[in-house]
């Protein structure tokens, strides 16, 4: 009887590592990261221009 069970909690314990294993290798293999489309850019602004100024003495 103890040798039944012992041979039934390793065989769940090896179940459970394998499939823990294949299930998060099945999730990052299907998964897929991307980034969030950026706003379209903006036309660029005016330069501003800098009226010529007398020299300070």
């Amino acid at each position: 009887m103890k040798s039944c069970l012992g041979i039934l909690l390793v065989f769940f314990t090896f179940v459970a590592v394998v499939g823990g294993g294949a299930f998060i290798w099945y999730l990052s293999s299907s998964s897929e990261f991307s980034r969030k489309a950026a706003p379209p850019a903006a036309a660029p602004k005016a330069s501003i221009v800098i009226p010529k100024t007398r020299p300070v003495r």
